[in-house]
């Protein structure tokens, strides 16, 4: 049977580990919601540049070339940007996948992106269509598709990158926990001592 002493460890070291882990999904939520605003934001003004030049709902090879080009330039600001100490090789890496990864995703947005795109749109792309034409889909608008290309590289960027404070922080709380059991050691000692000494005074009264 737990002491008393015992069970309050037990549960301030409970407390503790849920705050922890809950502190930790709100950075890493914050992370992801950061790297999707970079990537919409640089995925928009890609296409948008596409339908300034009149390529608003590019052909194959330019949505694949455009595609390649978001994911190399998410790669080098996402996670942990080119411009950071130390980061031009994982930047370099990160592009060169965010290349590959572009062009797979504008495959799927092609393919399975069908619905058609507002009207607003199609005004702000300056996109006119012929007489009966349909509306080009999410994934044909290079506005769109370049925007959730760009949206999904850099949440996945964004979110897999700690930053060097929390490596820091969570590098002194393993380092401080061994120091604090070592702490915590005599306490439990000494409530078996205590039980034992009862046990033993009331032995010794029988």
């Amino acid at each position: 049977m737990k002491q008393p002493g015992a069970r309050v460890k037990f549960l301030r070291e409970q407390v503790e580990w849920s705050g922890a882990s809950c502190q930790w999904w709100k950075t890493m939520l914050g992370r992801l919601l950061v790297g999707i605003v970079k990537g919409i934001v640089l995925g928009g003004l890609l296409g948008f540049g596409l339908s300034q030049l009149g390529m608003a709902a590019p052909g194959a090879i330019v949505a694949y070339l455009a595609a390649a080009a978001a994911g190399i330039l998410i790669g080098l600001i996402a996670g942990k940007p080119i411009w950071a100490k130390d980061a031009k090789i994982e930047a370099g890496m990160k592009a060169g996948v965010g290349a590959l990864l572009g062009i797979g995703l504008m495959f799927a947005a092609r393919r399975w992106l069908v619905v058609p795109v507002p009207a607003f749109l199609l005004d702000v792309t300056k996109t006119t269509l012929a007489n009966g034409a349909p509306a080009p889909s999410i994934g044909e608008l290079g506005m769109t598709s370049l925007a959730a290309i760009a949206a999904v590289l850099g949440g996945f960027y964004d979110a897999d990158n700690t930053p060097e404070g929390e490596k820091a922080e969570g590098k002194d709380e393993k380092t401080a926990s061994p120091k604090a059991r070592i702490a915590e050691a005599p306490a439990d000692d000494e409530l078996e001592d205590e039980g034992s000494e009862e046990s033993d005074k009331k032995k010794s009264k029988k």
